[in-house]
């Protein structure tokens, strides 16, 4: 049995133009917290079909969510979807919309079932309802395997991103290439780790990313050589026994930094 690349890396998902009331910001990261790189392409961000265009050319087996109950000038949204699905033999299709009655949810799901890929489906909301509301979102990205099989989302750092700490009589200090909930990777200036041993573990290591900064435990558990480039890897490790993962209070903030990071690569392609 063949193996697809969505299979291994998932599939990035995207909700066109959603309420915020049913579907708001919180909700991609908190995804991201659970592995599942989502965007929201609102109408602010300009043409939307050119939008849609870049989205498809750029990553052409993402997952695309549209808020059928979103009103958009020039566009019908049955014959929108159909022409994409027409044109991205591996673009997945999906829709949101408002549950406004039981009824009102059947004759959605018989009106598009003939454009939503099965896996995506008709995604029916509620008001007032955030937390069941996530659980139907999270419930298909997951039966969809949207997430692959990769555990964590990983941003690209800028350069003015580090890890440092001290190691014996030494500094060590390494900029950030990149990072994600539970590791970081680190390009090494020569031999900069040879006082480090694999598993060697590092109390309150000072790291830096993007601008956000904190201290965590940390260890050593890779080093390598990849394109002519030293890198290390490090895991953070939280108390009190050195279990792998970062510090409860500082998850939320560094999820969210990471969600900022993969969100502005998403906006940058579209500016370009």
């Amino acid at each position: 049995m063949s193996i697809k690349n969505t299979d291994i890396f998932g599939r990035k998902a995207f909700f066109i133009t959603p309420d915020n009331a049913l579907v708001p910001m919180s909700f991609m990261e908190d995804l991201c917290t659970l592995g599942f790189e989502t965007h929201i392409l609102s109408l602010g961000d300009g043409p939307l079909a050119e939008n849609i265009k870049i989205i498809t050319e750029h990553f052409p087996d993402a997952a695309l969510f549209f808020n059928i109950d979103s009103k958009v000038q020039g566009i019908g949204w049955f014959h929108f979807m159909r022409q994409l699905q027409l044109n991205n033999a591996d673009i997945a299709l999906g829709v949101v919309f408002e549950a406004t009655s039981p009824e009102h949810v059947r004759h959605v799901e018989a009106e598009y079932e003939s454009v939503v890929t099965p896996s995506l489906g008709c995604i029916a909301l509620s008001r007032g309802k955030e937390k069941e509301n996530f659980d139907s979102i999270l419930s298909v990205l997951e039966k969809s395997g949207a997430k692959g099989r990769r555990n964590n989302i990983r941003a690209k750092c800028d350069e003015s991103s580090y890890i440092s700490f001290g190691t014996g009589k030494s500094l060590f200090h390494a900029r950030l290439d990149d990072v994600n909930i539970s590791h970081i990777c680190c390009l090494l200036d020569g031999d900069s780790v040879s006082g480090l041993k694999i598993y060697d573990k590092v109390r309150g290591a000072h790291v830096c990313v993007n601008g956000y900064e904190f201290s965590s435990d940390v260890v050593l558990i890779m080093k390598r050589i990849k394109g002519g480039t030293a890198t290390a890897v490090f895991m953070f490790i939280k108390k009190p026994d050195d279990e792998p993962g970062i510090e409860s209070s500082l998850e939320p903030e560094l999820n969210k930094k990471i969600y900022q990071i993969t969100s502005k690569e998403f906006t940058d392609l579209l500016r370009r």
